[in-house]
């Protein structure tokens, strides 16, 4: 229970340590002037003694697939936080172990986090916990999640682990962790058995999370019994003049060679996050004009709009700054740079399938024939265009980890995949080791770009690039909330009898026909006359209780009549009683 200090020096609860006016200290000063009430939240009960069940459970809740994901700051009050300072100290220490169990030895850890406000109370914390278990620690600062993955890599380097924190497009109030080792980012299993020993270590201690007060308490007590010291390193510096030299070698200018980007007007929108390097740190210094870029300095509480380039408003915003500042290109970064976009000089947003498209068509430019991994909602066009390349389309599922995955497995398999990308915009390349990496997707698209118009003389660029890639008039995607705490069981039933509905005639939609090949729920295309293509894809969240419809029409209207058909179905399911179904109905 939280009570706000303010309520109880006006009413002078009771059963809560309320705190009120102190006596004005003889100094001189009028006791007529009050001092000022300051807000504030404090527990008012003593923490309860540690429950194993409780901390086992408070550590579970903070998976989030392959990440570490929670509160760290109470926006309002009464809101629980659950990434506390304790939390990302035993995490960090359980890492720590999961390293010395994987073989590494002479443990040294990088410790870096985009600019969220509570990064200062939780690095230290994280620091602490890998001290306090006898390894070596680096505190990098600012950083972004590709470059901790570059730290271990990196050319004399004796990292051999890193930690990311950051929580994305989340809101200001989250956070999270990322983990690394020189194999790449850890999955989600390695995550689960972290935050399980990271449980043990935490009740071992007897302590509970949530109890603010004794929490940080527990984190500073242990840095002062610590007698290490972390180191420093100016990481994001060392990552920066690594994506220079990728960028020169990649273009390879004649006339230029150490300035190539010289002439080029590029406006970045790192949207307070911690992208704002990259225009600074990588483009200026190879030539690039860089004055039309906007939201370069780390905030974090995110001022301008939310760093992430499936925002609507967030990509307005960098068309907004292209087209005023008169750019040749402009990219979008999320938080932590491991997404991007692209908008074209004339204002066109370059996100999503478009995205993909384009790092299709300039992979498969040199590596013919190489598969393409997406993920589950790309469009019908983009299958199209890929394979007008030369390329083999490959649709498996929704999120990152799925999609990069699967293209490690297929090469395993010995077949050619270059390229592993989702609509969000995360992506991985075979030739930068499978990594989730918007920096370097951002600078192959800069690279291309140059190159197609030094090739052209002036010509070329993203449009001959994208020019036959087939968009559909209308697209839409529809979120159906399930109801309950069984939302996974109830989801699981829903798309069974949709598959047996699909199968029984679609309720009468003749025109309505079942992808052959489906790795998450189900896909239909619908053929709309005169050559033209829908589809509808019924699937079910990862994580979230809740089924997403989405659906694209080369006709117009014709996602409206996809949508009424699925109402009509959803609401005679067995399970309707279950499903919020007013996004279908509005």
């Amino acid at each position: 229970m939280q009570v706000s200090l303010c309520r109880q020096l006006q009413q002078g609860s009771r059963g809560s340590q309320a705190i009120r006016q102190a006596p004005t200290a003889p100094c001189g000063r009028s006791r007529s002037t009050p001092r000022p009430l300051v807000k504030a939240y404090l527990p008012t009960e003593p923490a309860a003694a540690a429950r194993a069940d409780d901390v086992n459970n408070a550590f579970k809740r903070l998976q989030n697939g392959s990440d570490v994901r929670g509160v760290a700051l109470a926006s309002k009050p009464g809101e629980l936080v659950t990434l506390t300072p304790s939390a990302v100290y035993f995490i960090a220490a359980a890492f720590v172990d999961y390293l010395r169990s994987n073989g590494v030895n002479n443990v040294k850890v990088a410790v870096g986090a985009d600019p969220r406000t509570s990064g200062p109370l939780l690095v230290p914390a994280v620091l602490t916990g890998m001290l306090s278990s006898g390894v070596d620690a680096i505190d990098v600062g600012l950083s972004t999640t590709p470059a901790m993955f570059y730290g271990i890599i990196a050319p004399g380097s004796d990292v051999n682990g890193s930690i990311m924190l950051t929580a994305s497009h989340m809101p200001m109030q989250n956070n999270g962790m990322k983990f690394f080792t020189a194999e790449g980012g850890l999955g989600k299993a390695d995550i689960t058995a972290i935050l399980d020993n990271a449980a043990h270590k935490c009740f071992a201690a007897g302590l509970g999370l949530g109890h603010p007060l004794q929490d940080t308490g527990f984190v500073l007590h242990q840095a002062v019994k610590t007698s290490a010291t972390p180191g420093t390193w100016k990481l994001l510096e060392k990552y920066a003049g690594h994506l220079r030299e990728q960028i020169i070698q990649g273009i390879k200018q004649p006339q230029h060679p150490d300035r190539p980007l010289q002439g080029l007007k590029i406006a970045v929108d790192a949207g307070n996050g911690s992208g704002g390097f990259f225009a600074t740190q990588v483009l200026a210094p190879l030539g690039a004009d860089i004055s039309g870029s906007q939201f370069l300095e780390p905030d974090g509480t995110f001022p301008n709009h939310i760093p992430n380039p499936e925002n609507k408003a967030a990509m307005a915003a960098a068309v907004d700054a292209v087209k005023r500042s008169g750019a040749d290109l402009g990219i979008v970064f999320d938080t932590d740079v491991d997404r991007s976009a692209i908008v074209d000089g004339d204002g066109t947003p370059i996100n999503s399938n478009r995205f993909i498209a384009l790092m299709a068509a300039i992979v498969l430019q040199e590596h013919p024939g190489s598969t393409i991994v997406t993920d589950s909602v790309t469009s019908n066009g983009l299958t199209d265009f890929i394979q007008k390349r030369g390329g083999k389309h490959f649709r498996f599922k929704r999120g990152y980890r799925n999609v990069i995955n699967k293209g490690i497995e297929l090469n395993k398999e010995n077949v050619d995949c270059e390229l592993m990308m989702e609509t969000s915009g995360h992506g991985a390349m075979r030739s930068n080791r499978y990594l989730d990496d918007g920096s370097h997707l951002a600078l192959t698209a800069v690279v291309a770009y140059v190159k197609s118009k030094l090739a052209s003389g002036g010509a070329g660029g993203f449009k001959e690039l994208l020019a036959d890639l087939k968009e559909p008039q209308e697209a839409a995607e529809y979120r159906i909330n399930i109801k309950g705490v069984d939302f996974k069981s109830v989801g699981s039933k829903v798309l069974d009898s949709f598959h047996s509905w699909l199968e029984a005639g679609a309720g009468g939609a003749s025109n309505w026909f079942l992808e052959p090949v489906n790795h998450e729920g189900w896909r239909v295309n619908v053929d709309e006359g005169s050559g033209k293509k829908g589809w509808l894809l019924l699937r079910q969240s990862l994580h979230d209780p809740l089924l997403v419809l989405n659906a694209e029409s080369d006709t117009q209207g014709g996602v409206d009549g996809i949508c009424k058909h699925m109402l009509g179905f959803l609401q005679s399911s067995q399970q309707a009683g279950q499903l919020d179904l007013s996004s279908l109905q509005q």
